[in-house]
């Protein structure tokens, strides 16, 4: 498997396989202007790396509404297809957002990726 990466003026998406685990990073802002790009990386990091993925939210600047959405479309892809999409976030700063929709309590989140490529990978 190869790594994935994808850019934009405001956005770094970033993917690579920890075993059987896909690591998907994003660095910048994720929202409306680059929802189309997100949605294709997305599409990609299941294609090459199927259901079981940590998405690490640790660089992010900034998260909108629409942005939360697509997560949570990938959560229940990943359910649906056999797998478990666990995120990387503090409850602070842009990824706050996921504790106060109430995503964070449905999505496991962890404080760093090794931690929460360990229990996807357990999982698998």
């Amino acid at each position: 498997m190869s790594d994935l990466h994808i850019s934009t003026a405001t956005t770094e998406f970033a993917a690579d396989a920890r075993g059987s685990v896909g690591v998907l990073t994003i660095r910048g802002t994720l929202d409306f202007t680059n929802h189309q790009v997100a949605t294709e990386f997305f599409e990609r990091a299941f294609a090459e790396f199927g259901p079981h993925l940590v998405v690490n939210l640790l660089e992010l600047d900034f998260l909108d509404s629409r942005a939360t959405g697509l997560l949570i479309g990938c959560w229940k892809r990943a359910v649906d297809e056999g797998g478990r999409l666990a995120m990387v976030a503090v409850e602070r700063g842009a990824a706050r957002v996921l504790w106060i929709t109430g995503l964070a309590f449905h999505v496991p989140v962890f404080p760093t990726v090794d931690e929460a490529v360990a229990a996807t990978a357990s999982t698998g």
